[in-house]
């Protein structure tokens, strides 16, 4: 079976581009190993002895494919192993340095004519090793083509990493994170969305599976219509981080087509994420403000492999779980193609099933049902030694449900979605020069979500639906050899175009309708300054990175976002990095004004909510509050500082990385609400005003509003609800008007804070060892309505972001046995952010992987090529931190944007390799 490990690759190549090649007897070691690799074929023996030494082998995939090899058992230097190994292969090797070994094949000219390859054809590297955390930390380094010993040059295996345009580097000078399939699948995670809940740098809040009912500082969660999941990098909104699928923009999802929607990516298609933590416009246009999350899927792959996983929650035998994926890969000497099917049914989570939900009145779904099928395929063909297409697809439909009691009216109200994603793309990379590369290619991608609402008062059904079309073509090569290395380029240009429309199944019309085109040109250059020849003392690596985007939008005037990068290496293994970026993002084409208003009655609803009026006046009166859309919305900006360090070592048998980044994020003309201090809700804002008059922008409240007043505003209304005792009353006898959720351009919202990232790994004589940390501190979280208005923190607030988030992991691998256990902290929090608002605990939480794979160990026809994973979240079934309920948004007694209602979730996966 073969597979391409792009991590792996980028990360050998890289060292292969600094290191230089020595000979064998410079470096080869005479330490003595521990051997135990049984009978197989050849490239499952290197793997396996990858893992038992730690040494990285670098190879073509031709030379080794078809081979068996007898194994070994003992005690041997590792020469001496690969000597035995590679026995009566035609295969010989070289220590490039005491951790890297390049096995290739014996020269044509010794081994006899008959047995030389084809030299038309580009030959793929692989690398066999086992990655550990420290060599992950650094998998984004740069990519240099190899020469095979032919002298022919695979260069199109050259790759294009997230966050830059040119083949062959990463954008090491800003911060990323990489997680591979295995990260995955060590996790216990069964879908993508869960998986993206355990980075640091991923709030949980905003569209979720766990806020379908929505929240009240964000009405994005209101607007997922197809009760889906979103990224939400830094808190910023599920509409500031860029979602990629293969480098590709997906049709975005919800009522106003701004998210995309990551529960419709099946976890068992997804070979790698990645992940880039700042402003990244400059490359990828609007939305990628908070970074991007680029969904990598597998894409060579031989044989078939099918998984079955079973799952629940063991409070109640809750929320089950059960999905069965199949792929089927076949390669070729000239191209390979891939086939995924992926079907997961997931069982709701009731109120009922939960202790701290009971209160709430049944049937409510703390978690909605759902069901979805996938259909994932990719082909690839090298047309020749310089031309390489391909195609992929990608489908999901998932039908969802969820049941809430609307406490406020006291109706119970149904809502089900069936949602449809279609993603098409082809292209191809052409070699037109030496180390010149066209990328072209064109895509298409829609989004579509059916839904119905089964209220008391009738049957309504809507449907949203979403296109993107896009064309890309760029160049990029060397443009102009430097003292420090080849000065590279990039340069493009991308038409795009985006359609939404929403329309009233029961009314048989049109609610709202959009079309945007965008015409961009963008470029990259790369300036490597001090490389490894012409090195000196203190500055190993110097190197500039610069780009710069053109987006021409027909609805909003065009934009152009810079972004600047360094990277300075003062001494090996430590390098120093900075980046500015700026960001653009305009108003979704499907957010069309609407104005709606509540007159309520304070008398009901204080005592209902627990509120105390800041006056008597206040306590028996009615209150018009309008939500909506502003007229004339304005492009969101931003601009982004990070600064940061990367320290990674390697000595015997030991190997460490450390990374930190500081970020600092001014976002301004901000899509939101009013922000309430204290983390309040609407229905506390006339108490907040009249103790503090400027509390609110100017005109944000209006106390003792007159008749014309009233008159005008809701002239402006297009649904008012009113006059329904004892919740709504007269509208025209409202004694305060506020205006809080009203979606509108907010002045300026402030993140800054710290990533850390740490990891040790040990190889013993009984298993390699790892143990690490990632961490999240947030420094600030601010929103300030106008210039006029006072700051407010929402820092450690309900809803909101709190200040320390990390994840701990320790874990043990052995002879295909392997152990991974985790450590979740959240901080505690207050439920506003004044003296005397509650507080919320810290939550800790301790998850559990084990695994078993059986390749290449013994044990018999019947479980070889088997893995059995047993994974246990939340193993101690620690219930989510106490907290004040919202019954406007169906959020009983916890808080789902920093905590989970799952409890103790037992997962059973098999897989069976063929």
């Amino acid at each position: 079976m073969k597979t391409k490990r792009s991590t792996a690759l980028l990360l050998t190549l890289s060292f292969l581009s600094i290191a230089g090649l020595s000979s064998a007897d410079d470096v080869e070691s005479t330490e003595r190993t521990s051997f135990n690799i049984p009978p197989q074929d050849l490239e499952a023996a290197l793997i396996r002895f990858s893992e038992q030494t730690d040494i990285q082998l670098v190879m073509a995939s031709a030379d080794v494919n078809g081979k068996e090899v007898e194994g070994i058992s003992g005690e041997y230097t590792s020469a001496t192993a690969l000597d035995t190994l590679l026995a009566d292969t035609n295969l010989e090797y070289s220590f490039i340095n005491d951790r890297t070994v390049s096995v290739s094949a014996v020269a044509a000219e010794a081994r006899g004519a008959s047995d030389s390859k084809n030299l038309n054809s580009p030959t793929p590297v692989l690398m066999a090793q086992n990655q550990t955390s420290a060599q992950q930390s650094q998998s984004n380094r740069s990519a240099i083509s190899i020469n095979d010993e032919q002298g022919q040059q695979a260069s199109l295996d050259e790759i294009v990493v997230t966050g830059t345009l040119i083949r062959g580097i990463a954008p090491e000078s800003s911060p990323t994170r990489l997680f591979s399939r295995e990260d995955i699948q060590a996790s216990g995670a069964g879908t993508v969305q869960e998986f993206m809940r355990t980075v640091t740098e991923n709030f949980a809040g905003g569209v979720s599976e766990f806020t379908t009912g929505g929240l009240p500082n964000d009405r994005d969660a209101e607007r997922n219509v197809g009760l889906g999941s979103s990224v939400n990098l830094r808190g910023l909104g599920s509409g500031s981080t860029l979602v990629l699928l293969n480098g590709r923009r997906l049709a975005p999802a919800s009522s106003i087509g701004n998210i995309t929607d990551i529960s419709m990516i099946p976890a068992s298609a997804v070979e790698r994420i990645e992940i880039l933590t700042d402003g990244a416009s400059s490359i990828y246009g609007s939305d990628a403000v908070a970074g991007v999350v680029n969904f990598i899927l597998r894409d060579d792959f031989e044989g078939v492999e099918t998984s079955l996983r079973y799952g629940l929650a063991t409070q109640n035998r809750s929320a089950e779980e059960f999905g069965v994926n199949a792929t089927g890969g076949l390669n070729w000497d000239s191209g390979n193609a891939i086939l995924t099917l992926d079907y997961l049914n997931q069982e709701d989570l009731g109120v009922e099933d939960r202790s701290f939900s009971q209160s709430a009145l049944p049937p409510g779904d703390l978690r909605p049902s759902q069901e979805r099928h996938s259909v994932i395929g990719t082909v690839t063909q090298d047309l020749s030694a310089t031309l390489q297409v391909f195609t992929d697809i990608t489908y999901s439909r998932r039908e969802a449900r969820r049941d809430s009691r609307v406490v406020l009216v006291g109706d119970v109200r149904v809502r089900t979605s069936d949602s449809r994603n279609l993603s098409v793309a082809a292209g191809g990379v052409w070699e037109i020069a030496d180390s010149w590369f066209l990328d072209f290619s064109g895509s298409y991608g829609e989004s579509s979500q059916k839904t119905s609402f089964t209220p008391s008062s009738g049957f309504r059904e809507n449907e949203t639906d979403s296109e993107v079309w896009s064309s890309d073509i760029k160049l990029s090569g060397p443009i102009l050899q430097l003292p420090g290395g080849d000065l590279k380029l990039a340069f493009g240009a991308q038409l795009r175009k985006e359609n939404f429309s929403a329309f009233d199944v029961t009314d048989n019309e049109l609610d709202r309708e959009g079309e945007r085109d965008v015409y961009a040109a963008f470029g990259e250059v790369f300036i490597p300054i001090i490389g490894p020849d012409n090195s000196v003392p203190g500055i190993e690596r110097l190197e500039l990175n610069v780009s710069g985007r053109l987006d021409d939008y027909s609805d909003f005037g065009s934009t152009t976002n810079p972004k600047f990068g360094i990277l300075w290496s003062p001494a090996e293994g430590l390098r120093l990095r900075g980046t500015y970026s700026e960001s653009f993002n305009p108003p979704p084409i499907g957010l069309a004004r609407d104005v709606f208003g509540l007159a309520w009655n304070s008398s009901f609803i204080f005592p209902l909510l627990g509120i105390e009026p800041a006056d008597p006046s206040l306590a028996d009166t009615v209150g018009l509050s309008i939500a909506g859309t502003a007229q004339n919305l304005g492009p969101e900006t931003s601009r982004a500082f990070t600064v940061g360090m990367d320290l990674d070592h390697a000595w015997d048998k030991h190997r460490m990385a450390f990374s930190t980044t500081w970020f600092d994020i001014e976002f301004d003309d901000r899509l939101g609400f009013t922000p309430i201090p204290g983390g309040g809700t609407s229905f506390d804002v006339p108490n907040i005003a009249f103790n503090d008059p400027n509390a609110f922008p100017p005109g944000t409240v209006i106390f003792a509003p007159t008749l014309d007043q009233i008159t005008t505003i809701l002239d402006d209304v297009d649904n008012l609800s009113a006059n329904s005792p004892p919740i709504a009353g007269d509208p025209f006898d409202a004694t305060f008007i506020e205006f809080t959720q009203i979606t509108r351009n907010l002045t300026r919202s402030i993140v800054s804070g710290l990533d850390l990232s740490v990891s040790y790994d040990y190889e013993s004589d009984f298993g390699r060892l790892s143990i690490g940390i990632d961490a999240t501190y947030l420094l600030d979280y601010e929103q300030q309505a106008a210039s006029t208005a006072p700051v407010v923190s929402l820092l450690n607030t309900q809803f909101n972001p709190v200040d320390l988030k990390l994840r701990g992991r320790a874990g043990y691998l052995r002879n295909g046995f392997a152990a991974n256990l985790f450590v979740n902290y959240v901080d505690a929090y207050k439920v506003g952010d004044t003296v005397d608002t509650g507080r919320i605990s810290s939550w800790t939480t301790f998850d559990l992987s084990l695994s078993y794979d059986t390749q290449g160990t013994g044990a018999g026809l019947l479980l070889d090529d088997f893995v059995f994973r047993l994974s246990a979240i939340n193993v101690f079934d620690q219930e989510p931190p106490s907290a004040p309920p919202n019954s406007g948004f169906q959020l009983v007694g916890y808080d789902p944007t920093n905590a989970s209602p799952l409890g103790r979730f037992i997962a059973f996966d098999v897989t069976k390799r063929f």
